[in-house]
């Protein structure tokens, strides 16, 4: 019992929020969606274009440095590994932590930030058969590099090198191309700080050239966290992504966007050609229909995309969200028009603010992720999301899915209810998360409850979450049910509010 209360006591402590870029998944990145539909934030951000930022200026006229918060975040699985979006933490059972501190500097157009992530896990054996899990054990630790970054903005655009996590699309539980499951990882990228105001509309944008590597002491999240049986070649990989999100003028509250990601091992970059785009942004170049891409195999190449829509019904406060993907190419234009579904998979989402009074409301949620095999599969075989046959360690970073990190093939449906005053917070989780079922002849389904509080003492925010799951046929066996407490608190300190 004291340790399951440590557990449950377990902190993750913020001290000041000075850093421009607001991280992803906090309590103020999630504030300011609502405030956007309560009319109270910029109607222009599209968010789904992250990480936001607080400052958009960029006419700093004096030196500027601060330190960013110090971050110590712990969490615990009793019986499994179970959670995503949890960035350079692992998949494991157990506790585990991750301490990140580090300073930001401005100056002019110029920006530094250097904020390092170090993660312990307890790593603790769990129970694994032949489909799902690893019976190592052990403690785990790394250092990450984390949410740091630097580069040059000029008005609305940036450009620079960093290692901070990304999220594309309109999802709040997953995204299908980017989001915070798997650690950052290092990048080039040009993109937008702001909104781009032009006549025809508003535009963001992220074009990335990023590192992908992986970690033989971590299990693979897109093999059911297992070890692979034959050795996977040892290269690194090159990423070339995109997202870009328009706002036409003449429909208030609509955001269409796309992503695309193509990734190759690193020995494989100059063979697509001699020229820079080629080689270095191929995700601009490339084709999207396999016949005029039939080298691509040679080239060891695999890709992802998606297209999305987000839907800001202001005066019913709501929005309405769908993120459709792709896991590879299709044959052609008619391939596409004839196998819609093959291939695919899709984020459908809604939110709305019911108002109280002034100061009070209440968010309701429903989100539903859809990453198993249509019934396409029974006339062509697609293979499940985040698994290529090109790139064997399919579309994942340090081993953890770049996208939707609930696992491979899974279906999840969400329902939440939140009451709030202003910092004041009390949520509520439904949660159904079915693992991929067209594999396996018994079903393995988590059904889940949790509680999401958070309050404001003085300077301090507390927030957490608290969720049961029971796990039925659990790891694919029949009549093997079991239960699984995951929870995680966090308390921030807010410095200079």
């Amino acid at each position: 019992m004291p340790k399951l209360l440590f557990i449950l006591l377990s902190l993750s402590i913020s001290i000041s929020l000075s850093a421009q870029s607001i991280v992803i998944g906090s309590v103020e990145d999630l504030e300011l969606r609502e405030k956007q539909l309560l009319g109270k934030y910029d109607s222009s951000v599209s968010f789904t274009v992250r990480p936001l930022y607080q400052n958009r200026s960029t006419d700093w006229k004096k030196p500027k440095l601060s330190v960013l918060p110090l971050v110590f975040t712990q969490q615990y699985n009793s019986h499994h590994p179970y959670g995503w979006n949890d960035g350079a933490m692992m998949a494991s059972k157990g506790y585990q932590a991750m301490l990140s501190a580090g300073v930001h500097a401005q100056y002019g157009s110029l920006e530094v930030q250097v904020k390092p992530e170090m993660v312990y896990a307890n790593n603790a054996s769990y129970a694994p058969n032949t489909a799902y899990g690893s019976n190592a054990g052990g403690a785990y630790q790394k250092l990450f590099p984390g949410q740091s970054y630097v580069k040059l903005s000029a008005g609305a655009v940036s450009v620079g090198l960093s290692s901070q996590n990304l999220w594309w699309g309109p999802g709040t539980r997953s995204a299908l191309l980017m989001s915070n499951n798997a650690p950052g990882f290092v990048h080039g990228f040009i993109s937008s700080r702001k909104p781009l105001h032009t006549p025809v509309g508003d535009f963001e944008w992220q074009l990335i050239g990023g590192k992908l590597t992986s970690d033989d002491n971590r299990a693979y999240e897109n093999f059911n966290l297992t070890t692979p049986s034959s050795p996977l070649p040892k290269d690194w990989r090159y990423l070339s992504a995109y997202v870009i999100s328009y706002h036409p003028k003449w429909v208030p509250g609509l955001f269409l966007g796309m992503t695309r990601a193509l990734q190759r091992y690193k020995q494989d970059i100059k063979l697509s050609g001699t020229s820079f785009l080629n080689q270095y942004i191929p995700v601009l170049t490339k084709s999207f229909q396999k016949a005029n891409a039939q080298y691509d195999d040679t080239m060891r190449t695999d890709q992802l995309a998606s297209f999305f829509l987000r839907w800001v019904l202001a005066k019913a406060k709501a929005e309405f969200y769908v993120e459709w993907g792709y896991n590879d190419y299709n044959q052609n234009v008619r391939d596409y028009l004839m196998g819609t579904t093959h291939s695919a998979a899709y984020i459908v989402g809604f939110k709305k603010i019911v108002a109280l009074s002034k100061e009070k409301y209440i968010d309701l949620g429903f989100e539903m992720t859809q990453m198993s095999q249509s019934p396409d599969y029974l006339v062509r075989e697609a293979g499940n999301w985040y698994v290529h046959g090109q790139v064997l360690q399919g579309y994942t970073h340090q081993n953890q899915i770049l996208g939707a990190g609930a696992g491979l093939g899974t279906n999840v449906q969400s329902v939440t209810a939140t009451w709030v005053k202003e910092h004041a917070r009390l949520g509520f989780l439904l949660e159904r998360v079915e693992r991929d079922p067209q594999y396996h002849a018994a079903k393995w389904t988590d059904l889940s409850i949790g509680c999401m509080p958070q309050f404001k003492k003085d300077r301090f925010v507390f927030s957490g979450i608290l969720q049961m799951i029971h796990s039925s046929n659990y790891a694919w066996d029949k009549d093997v049910n079991r239960w699984n407490l995951h929870a995680r608190l966090q308390v921030g300190y807010l410095c200079g509010k």
